[in-house]
């Protein structure tokens, strides 16, 4: 490889912050399965922000859960193909939609919650709660600088 090419991706924070994102995703979609729910880490994360503050529009999910306009469209077609949440017209504006659990989406949100829990203590049982604290704090830090980046800060 040439020598202005080289780069250390093994040393690289990103790199290791999406390589173990990436394993925690294929590990809890596999804890999910193994309970009898075919749901995606992704489809997680939006039924829970939804059960926390339903009612919210398509733009301010998106902003939640940090996924693009294309991302989120295709999580919430499916979750609303399985019945699992709604779309409104907002009143207030028209090319606006408000999303809302129905009955089915808010049982399973309820039910995922133990299975992320038992899996999250599983799989962290070797950080103390300092150590989660310290790498809550860190990934923090690191966002509030990329939100402080010009080509970041509108970025999904």
């Amino acid at each position: 490889m040439d020598k202005a090419c080289r780069y250390d991706i093994d040393s690289a924070i990103g790199y290791a912050v999406g390589h173990a994102a990436a394993r925690i995703k294929i590990a809890l979609r596999r804890a999910f399965l193994a309970a009898g729910h075919d749901v995606t880490p992704d489809q997680w994360v939006v039924l829970y922000r939804l059960l926390e503050n339903e009612g919210l529009t398509q733009v301010a999910l998106g902003e939640r859960t940090v996924k693009d306009k294309t991302t989120i469209t295709r999580i919430l077609d499916r979750l609303e193909a399985r019945e699992l949440l709604t779309r409104q017209r907002d009143p207030g504006d028209r090319r606006s939609q408000r999303l809302y659990l129905t009955e089915a989406g808010r049982a399973l949100a309820r039910a995922l919650v133990p299975i992320v829990q038992a899996f999250a203590d599983a799989a962290y049982a070797d950080l103390t709660e300092n150590d989660k604290a310290v790498l809550r704090d860190l990934l923090a830090r690191i966002e509030a600088r990329l939100d402080r980046l010009p080509e970041t800060k509108d970025a999904p």
